[in-house]
């Protein structure tokens, strides 16, 4: 009868002791759980806010990139838009020695010719449609001349020094393209209401 007192105690402790681990590995169990899922929150909220600040890095880089290519964009479409307008001033002046007007401008070509080159001799050179018009001009100016007709041109003429190494350029083309760069302000801002001539 000791003995079975004696293993029924052993087995009462055993039985203690096993619920003791037992309980005692339940707590670290969820211990270690709670541990977890805490970890697993906060691993969630940082990978939500790095997937999110990565995100907005993107964003914001094609936001950028977009803004740039929509500068691009608009400055190659006004550029564009610059060179037709005057693409469409060279069409118009094409026409421009058949006008009435045509005299009146190549009398003061032809007379900021005569101011810029102060030589004996002045070298005209010009097209040879305007031949006529130009020696019935230079005929009364007192000055000395001499006529080439070496220029393709839809009105104007080139006037240089005998060594031509100063050379006056005053055809259509010439100013026309000088006018262009002086212009380009005003015409961007006739355009687009801006100066942005970029």
């Amino acid at each position: 009868m000791k003995y079975d007192h004696l293993i029924k105690a052993i087995e009462d402790g055993a039985e203690e002791k096993i619920r003791e681990i037992r309980d005692s590995k339940d707590r670290e169990i969820n211990e270690i759980r709670e541990h977890a899922e805490a970890e697993s929150v906060q691993l969630r909220k940082d990978l939500l806010a790095e997937t999110k600040r990565r995100v907005d890095v993107e964003k914001n880089k094609k936001i950028y990139s977009a803004r740039e290519q929509a500068k691009d964009h608009l400055a190659q479409a006004r550029h564009e838009a610059y060179l037709q307008v005057f693409h469409e001033a060279a069409v118009r002046l094409s026409s421009f020695r058949s006008s009435p007007l045509y005299e009146a401008f190549f009398k003061a070509v032809l007379a900021e010719i005569m101011e810029s080159l102060d030589s004996g001799t002045i070298h005209l050179h010009i097209d040879k449609k305007d031949e006529v018009l130009c020696g019935r001009l230079v005929k009364d100016t007192g000055k000395e001349f001499e006529i080439v007709t070496d220029l393709t041109t839809h009105g104007g003429l080139n006037g240089s020094t005998p060594d031509g190494k100063v050379v006056i350029r005053n055809t259509i083309e010439d100013r026309l393209a000088r006018a262009g760069e002086r212009m380009k302000v005003v015409v961007f801002s006739g355009l687009y209401g801006d100066q942005d001539v970029r």
